[in-house]
């Protein structure tokens, strides 16, 4: 197994020959009937949305206005629009593949119950398809690098052949070649795909560290964008205060992510923010990037946040 452990404290960036990151929030929306806000991505025109209490995979304009919703999951846990804490799926990962397909991964911190996978077609209809994968995630719980540590699937890319899932808690990136994960999770194999790691230290808090909450990658430009947030606590399991959010980018050097990182505070209006997922909207004629966030509040109230990102 191939590890490798990058650390870069936000305060030590001077010294690190990091490029500036800047954000701008353009706008901001709340997102109607749409609880816990966890995941984002963009296929086609619209956005989809997944939060983690819901059952539902929402189809989202550019202005955060609400198309549709499709149910992705059993329904007879809710509690008004949200699922019970303990049986929730926990859906905190999300992106597309193949312009009109979506990978949702629970965040595997509750075992089984947020042991799922979804492979989602957007094809004509839309069609899910549901894994239990605890087999796999067991494999990730004796990882030697998350050494122990809450297994807590956050984020989700894809770049040429590979699949990177981002843990939150320890901020670990594993990384599997695409079709040997899909074909053990989908038993097509008995052998275990045995990824290569990635661990980094994220900027801090109030003396917490942040912890991946989105991810996705801009192949084009060879760049891994990120989220991160913090919450004053100590498990995967359970809420914290929340205390602030970032955004990031790793370049992506000759296939591999490099050890030093971008990183610059996403501002909030009032209360801190929990941004938990990102996705690109479109790339600007000034080569910036324009941006969705979505946010969690924890009381069942998501944002979407339109920014632009200057690299």
């Amino acid at each position: 197994m191939k590890v490798a452990i990058f650390s870069l404290l936000i305060t030590l960036a001077a010294t690190c020959n990091r490029q500036v990151l800047e954000l701008e929030v353009i706008d901001t929306k709340l997102l109607q009937n749409v609880p816990s806000a966890s995941g984002i991505t963009k296929a086609g025109e619209n956005f989809y949305v997944v939060g983690d209490d819901s059952p539902y995979l929402f189809e989202v304009k550019d202005d955060g206005e609400i198309l549709d919703r499709t149910t992705i999951y059993a329904t007879d846990l809710l509690n008004g629009n949200r699922l019970d804490k303990v049986k929730k799926p926990d859906f905190e990962a999300l992106e597309t593949i193949n312009e009109n397909e979506i990978l949702a991964f629970g965040s595997g911190a509750k075992s089984p119950e947020r042991d799922i996978f979804l492979h989602i077609s957007l094809e004509d209809s839309t069609s899910v398809k549901t894994y239990q994968i605890t087999e796999f995630y067991n494999r990730l719980r004796n990882n030697s690098t998350l050494d122990g540590e809450h297994l807590n699937i956050e984020g989700v890319a894809l770049y040429h052949d590979n699949i990177y899932l981002f843990n939150r808690g320890k901020n670990v990136i594993f990384s599997f070649i695409y079709a040997d994960l899909m074909d053990y999770v989908d038993g097509k194999t008995s052998v275990f795909p045995e990824p290569e790691t990635l661990l980094y230290e994220l900027p801090e808090i109030d003396g917490f560290q942040s912890g991946f909450s989105g991810a996705t990658i801009l192949e084009e430009e060879n760049l891994v964008i990120f989220t991160a947030s913090v919450e004053k606590t100590g498990t995967a399991y359970h809420d914290g205060e929340i205390a602030g959010s970032f955004i990031g980018t790793i370049p992506i050097i000759n296939n591999t992510f490099s050890d030093i990182y971008s990183v610059a505070a996403i501002p909030s209006t009032g209360a801190p923010l929990k941004v938990e997922s990102v996705t690109v909207a479109e790339k600007t004629p000034e080569g910036n990037i324009r941006v969705a966030l979505v946010t969690d509040d924890d009381k069942g109230n998501s944002l979407r946040l339109n920014c632009l990102l200057k690299i």
